[in-house]
């Protein structure tokens, strides 16, 4: 959802394009905005589960990835490794793929390890400092836990992968958690705030959605349709729209 400074700019933009049909109530002039999506990269709209899980050698088990960003965020970083516990004494249910983040790469693995979590005895927990294959593991997994960067809802958007949002509290306006709700009220994803959240809490919710196929089911064909997938197109469209229109006036 857009910014104080972002909806200062807008008004006086022939057209403001935006990623979800919510947004357009934040302007004062809606007529003007244009739903377009946000443009993602190919390969989270047309990357099938079956091919994906083909490509990285998986079965049928469950897969979880989750990640807080690029950077990592301390305070859930910390409780993702309560949760990595919590699933190695549930005997590894799924797997689980957890992208740290540059920052939290420096300490979480030890942190981890501190809390008991032996994971070259329980290869299904992976640590990762990066998710480089991100449109793949996406395709591939059954749920991802992540924030609710613009950019990450569009591609789970397109992937259709079933969610749980913790949006960010250190950002301005709160957009993050307003980008999040519109996923939630799509019937999208499922939203669980920072502020008092555990990893018991966290551990229970993903626990729920991985044991109801057809809730998964119905979160994914939800986001589907939420999804603009010829957004770039939609963009080119509107610059090409102005354009003629300002050769007209001239």
């Amino acid at each position: 959802m857009p910014g104080l400074t972002t909806r200062m700019a807008a008004d006086s933009a022939s057209r403001i394009m935006v990623c979800f049909e919510e947004s357009r109530a934040y302007y004062k002039h809606p007529e003007r905005v244009q739903v377009v999506g946000m443009p993602v990269r190919q390969e989270f709209i047309y990357t099938t589960r079956a091919e994906a899980r083909a490509r990285l050698g998986l079965g049928e088990e469950p897969l979880v990835i989750s990640a807080w960003g690029s950077q990592g965020a301390r305070e859930m970083n910390k409780l993702m490794a309560d949760f990595l516990l919590l699933e190695q004494k549930a005997g590894c249910p799924w797997r689980h793929v957890h992208a740290t983040g540059s920052f939290g790469w420096k300490w979480m693995p030890q942190l981890a390890a501190e809390k008991g979590v032996d994971l070259k005895a329980h290869p299904e927990l992976e640590l990762r400092e990066y998710i480089h294959n991100m449109p793949e593991l996406m395709a591939a997994a059954d749920l991802i836990i992540t924030r609710a960067g613009a950019s990450s809802l569009n591609e789970i958007e397109a992937a259709g992968t079933p969610c749980i949002i913790v949006p960010s509290p250190n950002v301005t306006d709160n957009h993050q958690e307003k980008n999040a709700r519109v996923l939630e009220r799509g019937g999208g994803a499922v939203v669980l705030l920072e502020q008092g959240l555990t990893a018991e809490k966290l551990y229970e919710t993903a626990r729920e959605l991985l044991n109801d196929a057809p809730r998964r089911a119905e979160m994914k064909a939800a986001l589907q349709r939420m999804s603009v997938v010829d957004s770039a197109e939609r963009i080119y469209e509107t610059i090409l729209e102005l354009a003629a229109k300002k050769q007209i006036e001239n």
